[in-house]
């Protein structure tokens, strides 16, 4: 009777030291400089699951609730086979009285609907490089 119970306990203290499957995005966190008013990152989908899956990459405010002004994400959707990685690029304006701006990009399974739909974001900060003077 201790046996199971120990055995039970051991199952139940692996699963839950398991790590959780979920789409990946890399980095998460970057800022970097720029001559323009143009900055552009290039990140890495992930795809943990055991088929082929297509997420949606959606550029948004740091706030992560609205679709970000005068941003884009190319491809705006990516399909992935099971354990590969696509590279996208993430490029966004930075408005002429502001020295940096920030956007946030998500990412989410396609495929999967529900009340609760598996995402992942990162935070992206561009700076204008100080104009050279005369």
């Amino acid at each position: 009777m201790q046996l199971n119970r120990f055995a039970g306990a051991s199952l139940l203290v692996a699963l839950l030291t398991l790590p959780a499957a979920g789409q990946s995005l890399s980095p998460m966190h970057k800022t970097g400089v720029t001559p323009t008013d143009v900055k552009g990152f290039r990140l890495r989908i992930g795809n943990p699951y055991s088929k082929p899956m297509t997420f949606v990459i959606e550029p948004m405010d740091t706030q992560f609730i609205n679709h970000a002004e005068q941003a884009e994400v190319t491809p705006a959707e990516a399909k992935i086979p099971p354990g590969g990685t696509r590279s996208v690029v993430v490029q966004f304006r930075i408005p002429p009285d502001a020295k940096e701006r920030s956007v946030s990009v998500c990412v989410y399974p396609k495929e999967i609907e529900g009340s609760v739909i598996p995402r992942v974001c990162g935070t992206y900060t561009g700076q204008l490089l100080p104009k050279r003077r005369g």
